[in-house]
C-alpha cells in the first residue's frame, strides 16, 4: 500500500536511505530528504514496531469522526439546560454516557461549531489576608494617602529629576560620549583602561544609572510611605534596618516590603538629586493649607508667635569634627543641631540643620524670610503683630539689635541671671499684678551692652516679674506696651512650655529627631585653630625676645640638674625597697643623698633667677602649653548634613499627621504622642486585599475600653472620607476580634 508525504513516497525514501553506503548524516547532507534526520528515526522505529501499514494516511478514508449526531444532539440539549457548566464537566459527562475521550480544546470548538453559548462560571475574587503588628500605622499611612503627601513628595522629585534631565549635568554621563575605548559589538578594547575618566575619580554622580531618574509616581509614592513609617518599624530608631520581622509591616503600609538596601539607596539618591532645600521650602505651603482646612485650636492672644527652638544630636565619629554641648549627654561632644520654627500651636512648619552649633541668634530672621517666601500668595499683607519667642540662649545683643533695624517682626525672650543688673534699668513702670498667675509686674526700660562691638548700648523693653514665691524673672521684647501689655507678654512667653516646648519633647521621642540619621564628611581647614596658633607664636616669640638674658643661666642650671638625675637614676636602679626602705651600701647612700640635695640646690637657683619676672615665665608657659594642645588641630571635619535634613523632613511630616489623628481620635482631650503611638499605631490587624479594596481590621484591646471607643467612633468619621491608596484602591476599617486563621470576626 503506497504512503506518501505530499506527492512523495516515504517507504522509498527509508529503502534508499537503508540501501546507501553513505552514512545516515551523510545522506541527509547530501540530498534534500522531504523529512528530517529525526523523523526518519521515527518512521523506521514505527515500521519495525507495527509494519508498514502504519504510515498509511488516514485522511484518504473521510468522516473518521469520534463526535457522532447523537453526541451532538445530546451536548446541544445539555448545555442549554446547564449553561454555566465548564468544560471539564461536559468532557466527564461525554465520557461517562458515550465512552469518547474528549479535549477541553475539542469540546469547545464542537460547542462553537454547534452554536451553543455557554456561560462563564461566577469566579470569586480572590482575598489575600495578612497579619501585621502595627496594623495602627495604617491610619496614618491612610490619611497621608488622602492628603496627597506621597503624592506631594513624589511631584517634587519627578519635578527635580526633570530640572536635571534639562541640565548640562545629564548630557555629561551620555552613554552615546562613551563609545571610546570600544570596538563596533560595544566590547571593551585595552584604549578603555587608558581613559583619564576611568583613572580619575568622578567628582559629579552619574545621573542616567540612578534609579529614581526611571521610577514612577506609585513607586516613588510607596517609598516615601517606607521612608515616613521607618521610626514604627525600627522601634523608634533602635534598629538600623527593616530587614527585621518587624520591618515586614512595611508590606501592608507602603504596598511592597523593601528591603534596606532599596531605602537606602532610595535615600542617597535623593541626596545626589539635591533635594533637601526643595523638600524644606515646599513644605511650609504644604502644611499651612492644610492646617487652615483643619483647625484645631483658637488664638488666645493679640500677637501671632513663632516659637525657636534647637535640637543637638550627639555625633559619634573618631574623626576631629565640631563640636558642642549634648544636653541630653551632658558633655561637649561631635554633634550637629537642628534648628526648628514652630508655630503659634507648637506645630513645627520649617527646620535647618547645622554642622556643630547653629548660629542661631544670628540666622533667626533669615530663617523667617525663607518662609515667608515659600509663602507669597496674591493680595497684600494683613497687619499682624508676630512675635518670635526664644529662649536665654538666644538672647544675644547682635541678635536684638539685628531685630532693631526692622519692625516687620518682634522678639519676646528672657534675661539670664548673670545679665541682671539693676543699675543698667532706665525707667520703671508702675507695679501692677500678673492677669495669668500669682505674680506682680514692672514694665521697665533696659540698657544692653554688645560684648562683640566695645561701648555700644541699646535699650530695650523688659518686664520684670516677681513671683510671689520669691523668684525673679526678667522678659525682653520689642513690642510696643501701647498694643500689647505686660500680663499678654509674660503669657506669649511662658506658653512656650505647654505650647511647644512639652508636644515638641515627645516629637522628638516618638520620631527619633534626636538621632543623627545620616552623614558625611568633609575635611576643612579649620581657620580659627590656624590664627590662634599663629597668635600663640607671635607672643611665645615676643615674651622669649623678652626673657632672652635669663635663659643661657637656667640651660646652664638644667644642664647640671639633667646630668644628677641620671646618675640618681642608676642608684635608684641598682637599690632595692624593703619594707617601705631604700636599701644601698653606706657610700651610695651618702652619695644618693647628696645628689637631692645638690638638685633642690639648682631648683633653687632657677627660681631665683626667674624671680623677678615670674609672671612673664608663668604666662610663657602657659602659652607654650596651649601651642602643644592645638597641635594636630588644623584640620575639621565638617558633617554634610543634607541627608539628615531629608530624613527630618520625613520625620516633621510624620509628626503632623500624628497630631491630625490625635486630634480626630481623642479630639481636645490632652494625650501624649507617645501614648498615641503604643496605643494605636501598634495594635495588630488583619489586612485583607483585593484588587478593588483593602479592609482593615483592627484588635479590639480589651485592657483599654476608652481608647477603643474612641477609636471605634474615629473610624467610621474615616470612613467617611473615601480613602484611597495611590494604586487607587480603596481603604476601610474595623475594628473587632481576630482569629487564629486570619479571620475578622467584627
Amino acid at each position: 500500500m503506497p504512503t506518501h508525504l505530499g506527492q512523495t513516497d516515504i517507504q522509498q525514501w527509508i529503502r534508499k536511505i537503508s540501501e546507501s553506503k553513505l552514512s545516515v548524516p551523510e545522506y541527509f547532507s547530501h540530498h534534500q530528504v522531504p523529512f528530517s534526520q529525526a523523523q526518519y528515526y521515527r518512521y523506521k522505529k514505527r515500521i519495525d514496531q507495527e509494519g508498514t501499514e502504519s504510515l498509511e494516511d488516514q485522511r484518504r478514508k473521510g468522516n473518521n469522526r469520534r463526535i457522532t449526531a447523537e453526541v451532538e444532539g445530546y451536548l446541544k440539549g445539555y448545555v442549554s439546560g446547564k449553561p454555566e457548566s465548564s468544560l471539564a464537566e461536559i468532557k466527564g459527562v461525554v465520557k461517562e454516557r458515550f465512552h469518547i475521550e474528549l479535549s477541553e480544546a475539542g469540546i469547545s470548538r464542537c460547542l462553537k461549531r454547534l452554536g451553543c453559548s455557554r456561560k462563564n462560571k461566577p469566579r470569586q475574587e480572590k482575598v489575600e489576608r495578612t497579619y501585621t503588628v502595627c496594623g495602627g500605622f495604617e491610619l496614618v499611612s491612610a490619611l497621608a494617602c488622602h492628603l496627597g503627601w506621597p503624592q506631594f513628595v513624589s511631584a517634587i522629585i519627578k519635578k527635580r529629576t526633570q530640572q536635571i534631565k534639562r541640565s548640562k549635568l545629564w548630557e555629561k554621563n551620555n552613554p552615546e560620549a562613551k563609545e571610546l575605548g570600544r570596538n563596533k559589538k560595544g566590547q571593551f578594547t585595552s584604549k578603555y583602561n587608558r581613559r583619564r575618566e576611568v583613572r580619575e575619580k568622578r567628582e559629579e554622580k552619574n545621573f542616567r544609572s540612578m534609579s529614581i531618574s526611571a521610577a514612577g509616581p506609585l513607586v516613588l509614592a510607596r517609598k516615601c510611605l517606607a521612608i515616613l513609617a521607618l521610626p514604627v518599624v525600627t522601634n523608634n530608631g533602635m534598629m538600623r534596618s527593616v530587614d527585621t520581622p518587624l520591618g515586614d509591616a512595611l508590606r501592608c503600609v507602603c504596598g511592597f516590603n523593601y528591603k534596606q538596601s532599596t531605602l537606602t539607596k532610595f535615600m542617597a539618591e535623593l541626596k545626589y538629586l539635591g533635594l533637601a532645600e526643595y523638600l524644606l521650602r515646599s513644605q511650609i505651603e504644604f502644611w499651612q493649607k492644610f492646617w487652615q482646612k483643619h483647625p484645631i485650636g483658637k488664638m488666645e492672644l493679640p500677637v501671632l508667635c513663632y516659637y525657636i527652638d534647637g535640637n543637638t544630636k550627639a555625633l559619634w565619629s573618631k574623626k576631629r569634627v565640631e563640636k558642642n554641648k549634648v544636653t541630653m549627654l551632658g558633655r561637649v561632644m561631635g554633634c550637629v543641631e537642628t534648628v526648628f520654627v514652630h508655630d503659634n500651636f507648637g506645630r513645627p512648619i520649617y527646620f535647618e540643620t547645622y554642622s556643630g552649633h547653629a548660629p542661631v541668634g544670628e540666622y533667626i530672621l533669615s530663617l523667617f524670610q525663607k518662609i515667608e517666601k515659600a509663602l507669597e500668595g496674591p493680595g497684600s499683607e494683613l497687619p499682624v503683630n508676630r512675635a518670635i519667642v526664644m529662649d536665654a540662649a538666644n538672647n544675644s545683643v547682635r541678635t536684638l539689635r539685628a531685630f532693631a533695624t526692622q519692625d516687620k517682626y518682634h522678639y519676646i525672650t528672657s534675661l539670664d541671671d548673670n545679665q541682671w543688673n539693676p543699675r543698667n534699668i532706665r525707667a520703671e513702670g508702675k507695679p501692677q499684678r500678673y492677669h495669668y498667675g500669682e505674680a506682680t509686674l514692672s514694665d521697665c526700660e533696659i540698657e544692653l551692652k554688645d560684648s562683640q562691638d566695645e561701648g555700644y548700648l541699646i535699650t530695650s523693653r523688659a518686664i520684670k516679674i516677681e513671683w510671689d514665691y520669691g523668684r525673679r524673672t526678667v522678659i525682653l521684647t520689642s513690642l510696643d506696651p501701647a498694643i500689647v501689655g505686660a500680663s499678654e507678654v509674660v503669657k506669649a512667653y511662658f506658653d512656650r512650655w505647654p505650647d511647644e516646648e512639652l508636644q515638641f519633647r515627645s516629637m522628638k521621642k516618638v520620631a527619633c529627631l534626636n538621632r543623627v540619621t545620616g552623614y558625611g564628611k568633609q575635611q576643612q581647614e579649620d581657620s580659627n585653630v590656624v590664627e590662634k596658633q599663629k597668635e600663640l607664636l607671635r607672643k611665645i616669640s615676643t615674651l622669649k625676645k623678652t626673657l632672652a638674658e635669663l635663659f643661657p643661666a637656667i640651660q646652664e642650671q638644667e644642664t647640671a640638674i639633667a646630668k644628677l638625675v641620671k646618675e640618681e637614676r642608676e642608684l635608684r636602679e641598682i637599690s632595692r625597697i624593703e619594707k617601705g626602705q631604700r636599701i644601698l651600701p653606706q657610700k651610695m647612700q651618702e652619695r644618693f643623698q647628696e645628689i637631692g640635695r645638690e638638685i633642690a640646690k639648682r631648683q633653687r637657683a632657677i627660681k631665683k633667677i626667674m624671680e623677678p619676672q615670674k609672671h612673664e615665665f608663668k604666662r610663657l608657659r602657659k602659652l607654650e602649653r596651649e601651642w602643644l594642645r592645638l597641635q594636630g588641630k588644623e584640620k575639621v571635619y565638617r558633617v554634610d548634613v543634607e541627608l539628615d535634613e531629608i530624613m527630618t523632613f520625613y520625620r516633621v511630616s510624620l509628626v503632623n499627621m500624628y497630631s491630625y489623628l490625635a486630634y480626630e481620635l481623642f479630639g481636645k482631650r490632652a494625650v501624649s504622642m507617645n501614648r498615641l503611638v503604643h496605643s494605636i499605631l501598634h495594635i495588630p490587624a488583619l489586612v485583607e486585599e483585593t484588587k478593588q479594596i483593602k479592609i482593615v481590621t483592627l484588635k479590639y484591646n480589651e485592657k483599654e475600653p476608652d481608647i477603643m471607643e474612641s477609636l471605634k467612633e474615629a473610624i467610621g468619621k474615616i470612613n467617611e472620607l473615601g480613602l484611597k491608596k495611590p494604586n487607587g484602591k480603596t481603604v476601610e476599617f474595623n475594628i473587632g476580634d481576630i482569629n487564629s486563621h486570619l479571620y475578622s470576626r467584627n
